[in-house]
């Protein structure tokens, strides 16, 4: 079995206990302890990482082939889980002493965070004091390090962003994750006071939406040369097509299992539950046709035809379209699955819940991505970084 159908496999079956687990992920607002340990211990969290650092280096269609196998099963686990596998690809774009130092052990750590500029560094004797706090910081439970981006500071003016990692020692994790979608991924603050980032644990943001990084020079694969932000949106893909997928199959189920008074034969008997259940089973279909179209371009793109503006703003476009359509799509199995498709056991009202939180997430909101991509078509300027 060749490398990639291997992990996928192995994925699958991780899968299903985060399926099963799904509700005390909810409760616990982060990943079930045995699915992580899982993923780690299944090799899958490095799928991206250079081979020289003891990664698989393998394309991004082999993570999203991963992450869909959880996205089926449980959203919050996928979204995390692809975060993981992102982070260990974009640390790929770090500083040479930076990857032989966070990747000195193994060839993967659990890093959360976020390139969104939240905090403020000072340009010191080696690197950096940072402060602030960020939001948003998916998968922090698990984390062991973070991710963050701020504004460097001179004499109260600003020269540049950077991109740095710190350790979770110098960070603190801050329990705040109370949300109403997406409520297993962890995704509270983190905070960090006068703390020393060396200058090797830092990277220009600009280089990474242009695809400079230094990772870039140092690995003579092309993917490490591509601009950020379609491979950041492609971590979502897989999450929110693999949640469409999952939803349509409870749908089916859940519809399968109804009865009711007055119509003895069931509500599979009524021609509108064939056709919310038809027209599911073939729009997840439609969405993974999507997914897999998306996972051929980027994994063969290359850095330049990424690298204009518009064409960026085309593929953000065209992912907050695919968000838009399957929470469409889920939206429906919500109108026909009756009020017991509410219930805190029942999987559907999950997927619903979390599709409706992804829907309006910053890079998938459809509006935004959409007249963003608009303007650039007119030739005026992006409102958004791209």
């Amino acid at each position: 079995m060749a490398l990639k159908d291997d992990l996928v496999a192995r994925a699958r079956d991780i899968a299903e206990l985060a399926g099963r687990e799904a509700h005390n992920t909810e409760a616990n607002r982060k990943l079930d302890d045995e699915v992580v340990r899982a993923c780690c211990d299944a090799d899958l969290l490095q799928v991206m990482v250079p081979k020289e650092l003891g990664g698989h280096e393998l394309d991004y269609a082999t993570m999203a082939a991963i992450v869909y196998e959880f996205g089926k099963q449980c959203p919050s686990t996928a979204w995390v889980i692809s975060f993981y596998l992102g982070h260990n690809f974009i640390h790929s774009l770090f500083p040479q002493e930076s990857q032989q130092e966070v990747f000195a052990e193994k060839p993967y750590v659990l890093m959360a965070g976020t390139v969104a500029p939240s905090f403020r560094l000072t340009p010191v004797e080696g690197g950096y004091i940072v402060s602030g706090t960020s939001q948003w910081n998916s998968g922090s439970a698990h984390a062991n390090w973070f991710m963050g981006s701020g504004l460097v500071m001179v004499d109260g003016e600003v020269r540049g962003a950077l991109a740095f990692l710190a350790p979770r020692k110098d960070v603190d994790v801050i329990d705040n994750w109370d949300v109403a979608g997406m409520r297993g991924t962890s995704s509270g603050d983190m905070g960090m006071e006068e703390v020393f980032v060396p200058a090797y644990h830092t990277v220009a943001v600009q280089d990474l939406l242009d695809g400079n990084a230094p990772g870039g020079k140092l690995h003579a694969n092309p993917q490490y040369s591509l601009p950020l932000l379609p491979f950041v949106l492609g971590e979502t893909v897989p999450v929110t097509v693999g949640a469409y997928r999952g939803a349509a199959d409870a749908f089916m189920e859940h519809t399968t299992a109804r009865y009711n008074a007055r119509n003895p034969g069931g509500v599979p008997d009524k021609q509108l539950a064939q056709v919310r259940v038809g027209e599911g089973q073939a729009g997840a279909a439609i969405a993974e046709t999507l997914m897999h179209d998306y996972a051929g371009f980027l994994s063969t793109a290359r850095p330049d035809d990424l690298r204009p503006l518009a064409r960026r703003a085309e593929i953000r476009a065209r992912v907050a379209m695919i968000t838009d359509y399957c929470h469409a799509g889920i939206q429906k199995f919500m109108l026909g699955g009756g009020g017991g498709a509410f219930r805190g056991t029942v999987p559907l009202q999950r997927f619903y819940r979390d599709i409706s939180m992804l829907r309006v997430h910053g890079f998938l909101d459809l509006d935004t991505a959409a007249e963003n991509h608009g303007r650039l078509i007119f030739g005026l300027e992006p409102t958004c970084p791209l």
